[in-house]
């Protein structure tokens, strides 16, 4: 499967209810094929040029993974929706940038994990040291007994 990033733009014109239903229908595409997609709605955006004579639209951004022929099938229906303005297509290449990025940031997820699991594991000891503390305050002291100090008889004999 490969990865897709997908702009498309709605007419201003098209009420909520709409939108929503296109947005849902392109995204039914890509999981009826196989894949995955997450949908990022932007919402109204000034355009840079008019389009059709308006000067607005709802932008909405798709990064999906699909197989090959998914772009195309999600191209033809947006070319003939009468409500969606413009759309691009990119296809997402890994290269060894991407790779080593994505490497990085693991092992940036994984020192986090590890001094996560440190500091908690700090904490039950803290916790467990004030319990036997507090476990040694609450016994009961031992009875301390004074010993009656006896002058020993003295030789007075000298």
């Amino acid at each position: 499967m490969t990865k897709y990033e997908m702009l498309y733009i709605i007419s201003p014109k098209a009420d909520e209810a709409t939108r929503e239903a296109l947005i849902e229908r392109f995204q039914s595409v890509v999981t009826t094929a196989g894949g995955t997609a997450e949908v990022n709605k932007w919402g109204m955006r000034k355009l840079a040029y008019k389009i059709n004579f308006l000067s607005e639209g709802y932008y909405v951004l798709m990064n999906y993974t699909a197989p090959a022929t998914v772009p195309a099938e999600l191209e033809r229906q947006m070319r003939i929706t009468d409500t969606i303005m413009r759309f691009v297509t990119i296809k997402k290449v890994e290269n060894k940038l991407t790779k080593a990025e994505d490497e990085r940031k693991a092992k940036v997820a994984e020192r986090a994990a590890a001094a996560q699991k440190a500091r908690e594991e700090a904490a039950e000891k803290a916790v467990a040291e004030e319990a036997k503390v507090a476990e040694v305050a609450e016994e009961p002291a031992p009875a301390v007994v004074e010993e009656s100090v006896q002058p020993e008889a003295q030789d007075v004999a000298e």
